[in-house]
């Protein structure tokens, strides 16, 4: 699933700007991560700041 955030916050705390894509597998488990640069589909814009697991 990829879900657009404003933002990321890393495990380590830093803070990456975006606006960014985040995949997750089908039970939401932390894939990747990659800045948005056009629309993608299949996409839904959350906005925030996505918290990525530790």
């Amino acid at each position: 699933m990829k879900r657009a955030y404003h933002d990321i916050r890393l495990p380590d705390g830093t803070v990456k700007k975006g606006p960014l894509v985040v995949e997750t597998d089908d039970e939401g488990h932390f894939l990747a991560w990659h800045l948005l640069l056009q629309e993608e589909p299949f996409t839904e814009w959350v906005g925030g700041t996505y918290e990525c697991p530790k």
